[in-house]
């Protein structure tokens, strides 16, 4: 029944990329650039970032990366966002004058960095999106906060996630992992928390 669901999802996903105006090309496991920062691939991904129906819903400074398909893993990971970069677009209004999308700020406390990120999933379409157990983590010198996510489908499929947030300069930078809570979650959590272990900041 899983094998039969992954390829019917699949099959869908390679629908919508022919239909894009960029196809999604290989993200190779080792060093992947994200503006001034970089984090470390420890496995091969598909970067999907530019193909249109994904980019529609992410910030324009932000990469997204999948190992099967976006509706069964996707993993953000952004540039440093300043108070006028979205890490999410409002899937509803979009990202305009009259209806903006959510920023951050310059200067967030930990638990701030939480809600934004959390109220960025929400308007990519997830509903009753929560954190829960944070955690202190110190990347490349930085202290930041490491976290899960829940929340569920507009056609009720549980979905789990694990974010962090680290702030330098006045900019975020962010990775936000998401993925159905059965079987495709934990299947790539330790290439993920590989990757959030090897940001690298400016």
């Amino acid at each position: 029944m899983q094998r039969l669901i992954l390829t019917t999802a699949t099959v869908s996903t390679l629908l919508l990329l022919s239909a894009c105006v960029s196809p999604p090309v290989l993200a190779p496991a080792g060093q992947l650039a994200t503006g001034q920062s970089s984090v470390k691939l420890d496995r091969d991904w598909t970067d999907v970032t530019k193909a249109t129906y994904v980019y529609t819903a992410h910030g324009p400074k932000v990469h997204v990366l999948t190992i099967d398909a976006v509706t069964l893993n996707q993993m953000m990971v952004s540039e440093g966002l300043s108070p006028s970069d979205p890490l999410t677009i409002n899937v509803t209004t979009g990202d305009t004058k009259s209806h903006p999308s959510l920023r951050g700020k310059a200067d967030m406390s930990l638990s701030e960095q939480m809600e934004f990120v959390s109220e960025s999933v929400a308007q990519t379409g997830y509903n009753k999106v929560e954190t829960n157990h944070p955690q202190p983590v110190t990347i490349d010198g930085v202290k930041g906060v490491r976290f899960e996510l829940t929340a569920v489908t507009k056609a009720g499929l549980n979905i789990r996630g694990l974010a962090q947030a680290v702030s330098k300069g006045g900019l975020n930078y962010y990775v936000v992992y998401l993925a159905p809570g059965e079987h495709y979650y934990d299947a790539s959590l330790k290439n993920v928390t590989a990757v959030m272990d090897s940001v690298k900041l400016p």
